[in-house]
């Protein structure tokens, strides 16, 4: 195996690494794809799936996929290795990020306590609701929107992944959220919501802070407790 080969097929599983990440399915990936290359574009599922499998030897759409799945362009040129980058297990998106889907779309930035009201909503964001808009990094359904991380909850510099204060996150209302899925969720009494990991425990579902010194760690979520969104992506400035 020559070493353009071994790297493609570094490549390749990158792509199916952060695409169940991000739990995008291929033609997810594909459609962001094509919404990247413009009205004709034949990029289907099945080409998809040939690179990922690592049967396509000579792809042209590398770097459209690396937008597609927030990574960084470097990290997919064959001809550049980058094993700092490839062996990343969590890959932030960055202010540069593409959209895809709609062209030109904008997410609203909004708190703790506007989240609250839009989880009651049924109507989409409007201009003049939120004072700051942001390109949508990926596939997002209508209702995303970006939550401005408040407090230190979810702070914890030695995991995967950490917010602090001020960070921003993609919440998509409309994708299912397992465990393991960081959420925004928010009690049926509360003005606000919070962010936090979900977890399930035989057969309790719980969400999580990630500060390992934050009270109470965990809470216990009864019927009082809902949903409103899975978060996709933290948005980081580069």
């Amino acid at each position: 195996m020559t070493t353009q080969t071994k790297r493609l097929q570094v490549i390749a599983d990158l792509f199916k690494r952060r695409r169940t990440e991000l739990k995008l399915s291929q033609g997810d990936v594909a459609a962001g794809v094509r919404a990247l290359l413009g009205e004709g574009a034949a990029f289907t599922q099945q080409s998809y799936a040939a690179i990922e499998q690592g049967k396509t030897k000579h792809s042209k759409y590398l770097a459209q996929i690396a937008r597609v799945l927030g990574i960084p362009p470097q990290a997919v040129d064959p001809a550049h290795p980058g094993p700092n980058l490839v062996r990343e297990t969590s890959i932030p998106y960055g202010s540069e990020a593409v959209v895809v889907g709609e062209a030109g779309r904008k997410l609203p930035v909004i708190g703790s306590v506007a989240a609250g009201v839009w989880c009651e909503a049924v109507d989409n964001f409007q201009p003049g609701d939120a004072e700051e808009w942001i390109e949508a990094p990926g596939p997002v359904g209508p209702r995303a929107f970006v939550l401005r991380i408040e407090g230190f909850s979810m702070y914890n510099p030695n995991a995967a992944v950490s917010f602090t204060d001020g960070d921003k996150v993609v919440v998509d209302p409309d994708k299912e959220a397992n465990s393991g899925d960081f959420v925004v969720a928010k009690l049926t009494d509360s003005n606000s919501v919070t962010f936090k990991r979900l977890r399930q425990e035989e057969g309790k579902w719980f969400l999580e802070a990630l500060n390992p010194d934050w009270n109470p760690r965990y809470i216990h979520m009864t019927e009082e407790w809902h949903i409103c969104g899975r978060g996709m992506w933290k948005v980081q400035q580069l």
